[in-house]
C-alpha cells in the first residue's frame, strides 16, 4: 500500500473518536479529520467493556483519574449470569488474569468431574480474583503492588467517553468538521471525496467509516456486502432505562435473562444503566418497556428505544476504506465486546498504516474475531435449559443450528480431554479456556448420561486456593466506591 499522508474519519461516536486519538498519538505525522454530524445522533447506549478498553487508554499515555471521573466511570470485574436456566441461578464470567494461574485450575478439575459424572456442582466464582472482587464490591485496581498482572474493564457514559477523546484529540492537532455528508464520491473500489451539505469538498487518501449502521461508505459507496446472523441470534432491538445510583456500588455487570432476551444492569457513579435486548418478532417495543420497568422497578426515566443490525461487514477493509464500530460489525451487547472489537481493529489500523500488515490479513483476522464473539455468545443460547416461552425454544434451535458450536459443545458433553480440543480448533478464539469453562460449567451443561472416570479436587486443595483469593482482596484491594472517591482526589490535585 503507498504512504498515507492523510487521513478522514466519518462519524463522530465512540468508534470515530477512538480511533482519531489512537492514530494522533501513534500517527503523529498524519493528517487527520473527523466529520461528526450535528443532526446525526449516537447511538451511544453500551456502557460497558472488556479490559481491551483499559490496554487502549494505556496506549494513549493516560491514567485512569484523567477519563474516568469525567466518565462516570467505575470498575468492571465480569459479568453475572442471573436466571439463564429458568431456576433463579446464576453464574460469573470473570476477566481471567495472570493472578488466577493456579486457582482456576482448581475449578477446571472440579468442572470435568461435573460433565464426566460427578454429582458435585461446583462454581467459577470462588476461583478466579475477578470473581471473588465483584462478589465483596471490590474494585480491582489493586492498592499494593501484585506480583502479576491484573485485567478488567470499565462501566461508562457512552456520551461522555466519545466526548473526553473528542478532546484529546483536538489537543493533538485532529481537524473536526460538524457537518454532514450529503454525497460520496468513488471510483474503481475507492473514496475519491466527500462533499458536504455545505458544499465544501473533503479530499484524502483513505478514509475511516465510523457512521454506524449506516455503514455510509464501506456498504453504500463500495457496496460490501453485508452478513446477517439473524438466522441465528434473534435480538435485534433493545431498549435502555437510566436508574438510581445502586449503594453499595457493584464492581459488576449482571446479564438477566428475560422472557423474551436479557437485561443489562451497569453500575455508574451518577446512575445504573437499564436496557432490555430482546427479538422483535417475539415481543413489541411496547410490552419491551413493560417488562423492563416492571423487573428493574423502574417507574420513572425516558425509554431510548433502539434497533440492532446484527451481521459484519463480509470485508472491514476495501479499497481506501476502513469500516470500525457499528459501521463494520455488531453482535449483540451480551459480552460486551463492541469496545474490543473496535480498539482491534485500530489497532491493525495503525499497523496497515505503517505498512505492516495487508489488507488481505486484517479482513481475515477481524472476520475470525467477530465469528469467534457470535459462536460464543450462541452458546449462552444453546446451553439454556429454559423452555418456558418460544423466544427461549426458538433461540436454543437456531444456536445450534450452527455446527462449529455444536461441535464443541458435543465434545463438552462427551466428557473427553476438551482442553486438547480446543487447542486443536481454537486458537484463534477470542475466548480462551476459562472462559468456556465459566460458562459451560456455569450453565452446568452435560450430558446426565455420561459416567467417566473422573478426579475430583480434595476439599483441602479447595478451600486452600480459596483462602488464597480471599486473602489477596482483603490485604491489596478496597471498596469500589472507596476506589472511585481516591480517583476523584487524585483528578482534583493534579487539575
Amino acid at each position: 500500500m503507498k504512504k498515507i499522508h492523510s487521513l478522514t474519519i466519518l462519524g463522530g461516536g465512540t468508534a470515530g473518536w477512538m480511533c482519531a486519538a489512537y492514530l494522533a498519538k501513534h500517527q503523529p505525522n498524519l493528517s487527520i479529520t473527523v466529520i461528526e454530524s450535528p443532526s446525526i445522533g449516537r447511538i451511544g447506549v453500551g456502557e460497558g467493556s472488556t479490559p481491551h478498553l483499559q490496554h487502549f487508554m494505556q496506549s494513549l499515555g493516560v491514567h485512569e483519574s484523567d477519563w474516568m471521573p469525567a466518565c462516570q466511570a467505575s470498575y468492571k470485574t465480569g459479568i453475572y449470569f442471573d436466571n439463564w436456566n429458568g431456576d433463579n441461578g446464576s453464574y460469573f464470567h470473570p476477566f481471567f488474569s495472570e493472578m488466577d494461574a493456579k486457582t482456576a485450575e482448581v475449578y477446571f478439575v472440579n468442572a470435568n468431574a461435573r460433565r464426566r459424572g460427578s454429582e458435585y456442582i461446583d462454581k467459577p466464582e470462588h476461583y478466579f480474583l475477578a470473581a471473588v472482587l465483584a462478589n465483596k464490591q471490590q474494585a480491582p485496581q489493586p492498592q499494593r503492588s501484585l506480583p502479576r498482572t491484573l485485567e478488567y474493564g470499565y462501566h461508562f457514559d457512552a456520551q461522555k467517553l466519545a466526548d473526553w477523546l473528542r478532546e484529546f484529540s483536538l489537543t493533538r492537532h485532529v481537524k473536526h468538521l460538524q457537518s454532514t455528508v450529503n454525497s460520496v464520491q468513488h471510483h474503481a473500489q475507492e473514496v475519491i471525496g466527500l462533499t458536504l451539505e455545505s458544499g465544501e469538498q473533503v479530499k484524502s487518501d483513505f478514509y475511516v467509516d465510523a457512521s454506524g449502521f449506516n455503514a455510509l461508505l464501506i456498504e453504500k459507496a463500495l457496496e460490501v456486502p453485508f452478513i446477517s446472523f439473524t438466522d441465528q441470534l434473534l435480538n435485534d432491538s433493545a431498549v435502555a432505562i437510566a436508574g438510581d445510583i445502586i449503594n453499595p456500588l457493584p464492581s459488576s455487570t449482571s446479564a438477566i435473562a428475560m422472557p423474551c432476551g436479557w437485561r443489562w444492569q451497569i453500575p455508574l457513579q451518577d446512575r445504573t444503566g437499564h436496557g432490555y435486548v430482546y427479538s422483535s418478532a417475539h415481543i413489541t417495543a411496547k410490552q419491551a418497556e413493560t417488562q423492563l420497568r416492571q423487573a428493574a422497578q423502574l417507574d420513572k426515566g425516558q425509554a431510548k428505544h433502539l434497533t440492532m443490525r446484527v451481521g459484519m461487514m463480509a470485508r472491514s477493509i476495501e479499497g481506501n476504506v476502513f469500516a470500525i464500530g457499528l459501521a463494520q460489525s455488531f453482535i449483540e451487547p451480551l459480552e460486551a465486546t463492541a469496545l474490543m472489537v473496535t480498539s482491534h481493529s485500530i489497532e491493525l489500523l495503525n499497523r496497515l498504516l505503517s505498512q505492516q500488515l495487508e489488507a488481505e490479513a486484517i479482513n481475515q483476522q477481524l472476520s475470525d474475531l467477530v465469528l469467534g464473539i457470535k459462536e460464543y455468545v450462541l452458546a449462552h443460547y444453546a446451553t439454556s435449559k429454559r423452555v418456558d416461552t418460544r423466544y427461549w425454544q426458538d433461540a436454543k434451535v437456531a444456536a445450534l443450528n450452527v455446527s462449529e458450536l455444536d461441535a464443541l459443545l458435543t465434545h463438552w458433553r462427551g466428557g473427553g480431554d476438551f482442553d486438547a480440543w480446543l487447542h486443536q480448533y481454537r486458537q484463534q478464539s477470542p475466548y480462551i479456556r476459562p472462559s468456556w469453562y465459566c460458562l459451560l460449567g456455569g450453565m452446568d451443561h452435560r450430558d446426565s448420561s455420561c459416567h467417566m472416570h473422573f478426579d475430583q479436587a480434595p476439599q483441602h486443595i479447595e478451600q486452600a486456593a480459596k483462602a488464597y483469593l480471599e486473602k489477596l482482596c482483603d490485604e491489596h484491594f478496597i471498596d469500589h466506591t472507596n476506589a472511585l472517591e481516591q480517583l476523584q482526589r487524585t483528578q482534583a490535585f493534579s487539575a
